[in-house]
């Protein structure tokens, strides 16, 4: 049966920052990974004070999923910094219809992963916790009602351990500070792709301080990615 895994992320950097080491993976192990963004980034990091940052991080971000090696990406130019309870019709129907093309782009049997940030969003980020919240119900949605050929498999939410969240001096703006060991309940190691990991974090030029924060995690702890994963 062919695996396929779905990534919905809000932000054009999310899945390069987060669980960008288990997307190579995956491929590495035959897996289709496509890619669905909600937002063009808009409203991130603008070191140069360019006019066209959204342009600018889309750019960025097709160049970091070649080097995942996804299958396929789609964005849906939701505004950065703005979803929220009242778009979630218009997310919902948008995702149904990305999800539907492409199970409907496979005729042989396939499982079906959908893979996002935590329902808290890593960091607390409204962004963040509004794509959780969406492919979240998404995938409850296919288990309920999905093609014939398609078996739904699991749902992959990324999230940080407490070795793995930034210092006190951060909590302002992460919530939680990492998770508990009884909520991760799958370690992915990504240290035999750590270089490919690393090149997908700095295609993003203009999010580079971020990058750099990833890297002070050192080889150990950015080598090892959690997730709470759910049936």
């Amino acid at each position: 049966m062919k695996r396929v895994m779905i990534g919905i992320f809000a932000h054009p950097d999310d899945e390069s920052f987060g669980p960008s080491g288990t997307l190579i993976k995956q491929v590495q192990a035959g897996t289709d990974v496509h890619l669905l963004l909600l937002t063009d980034g808009e409203g991130g990091t603008n070191p140069t004070n360019a006019p066209n940052l959204a342009q600018i991080r889309l750019d960025e971000w097709n160049r970091a999923t070649e080097l995942i090696g996804a299958t396929s990406t789609q964005a849906l130019h939701f505004p950065d910094g703005e979803l929220s309870h009242s778009m979630h019709v218009a997310i919902g129907a948008a995702l149904h219809a990305e999800l539907h093309r492409i199970l409907e782009s496979y005729s042989e049997p396939i499982e079906l992963d959908i893979i996002t940030f935590d329902q808290l969003g890593v960091t607390g980020h409204l962004d963040h916790i509004a794509a959780s919240f969406s492919a979240t119900h998404q995938f409850f949605s296919l288990k309920n009602n999905s093609p014939e050929n398609v078996t739904i498999g699991e749902l992959w939410y990324f999230c940080l351990s407490q070795a793995h969240a930034p210092n006190r001096e951060w909590s302002d703006y992460y919530m939680p500070i990492g998770r508990d060991d009884d909520y991760i309940n799958r370690v992915i190691d990504v240290r035999d792709v750590l270089i490919q990991k690393n090149a997908v974090m700095d295609a993003h030029v203009s999010q580079a301080h971020d990058a750099n924060t990833q890297k002070q995690l050192g080889e150990e702890l950015l080598g090892r990615e959690c997730f709470h994963v759910i049936r």
